[in-house]
């Protein structure tokens, strides 16, 4: 069932909240100082006319630095609904993003890489959690997207357990230079996790930022 974590705040509005305490409180002292300053000035010697001018120029660049602060505190907390908002409405659609990471369950696990250009040597390398090397095979040298289905098997002959797992490309062209191949993950979002700075959503078992979305597509009844 398609679940919404939102247990904290976004950190980015908490910060932009603390700043803007500290520079009221500065605002504040400054105020306090200017109009004790103007009270005790001297009848006979009053406060020199340059001075006075600088200090009104810092009271108006403290004020209009608390206006921006509010304005980008404003802006942080729209962008943050706004995509909070997004990755919500993404429950139960299909969504393809880019990660290398896919999830091993019940003995399956599955990946698309896609050649930008034809190549003449392409290893596909399967990692664990721990970065250790559980399977290695060679891939399709035609140019474009090619699904990699791994059934869990792993270079030693045995069952790997289910978890996460990352898929490395390594390919080359016809003059041996490297081809760098993006690799991306297709499959329904079935959890939205709103706690962090910016929202992630789980395709397929595997966690990706929002940002990491390259398409969405309504689930065929």
């Amino acid at each position: 069932m398609p679940t919404v974590n939102a247990v904290a705040a976004a950190n980015s509005t908490a910060t932009a909240s603390k700043s803007a305490t500290g520079l009221a409180a500065n605002f504040e002292t400054f105020i306090t100082l200017l109009t004790a300053q103007l009270r005790a000035q001297d009848p006979l010697s009053p406060l020199d006319t340059k001075d006075f001018t600088n200090q009104l120029v810092q009271f108006t660049g403290v004020e209009q630095q608390m206006k921006t602060n509010d304005l980008l505190s404003s802006l942080a907390q729209n962008f943050s609904l706004n995509a909070g908002s997004m990755a919500v409405s993404y429950l139960g659609k299909q969504a393809t993003a880019t990660t290398d990471l896919a999830a091993l369950n019940n003995g399956a696990a599955k990946w698309t890489y896609n050649l930008p250009t034809s190549a003449s040597e392409v290893t596909l390398k399967v990692f664990d959690a721990n970065n250790r090397l559980v399977r290695s095979v060679s891939g399709n040298l035609a140019q474009g997207g090619h699904d990699f289905n791994w059934d869990g098997v792993t270079n030693s002959g045995g069952r790997a357990v289910d978890g996460q797992y990352k898929l490395v490309v390594e390919a080359k062209n016809a003059t041996g230079s490297t081809i760098a191949v993006p690799i991306s993950q297709t499959g329904i979002i079935s959890d939205v996790d709103l706690s962090g700075d910016e929202p992630k959503v789980k395709i397929g078992g595997t966690s990706v930022a929002l940002s990491a979305i390259t398409k969405i597509a309504l689930v065929a009844n």
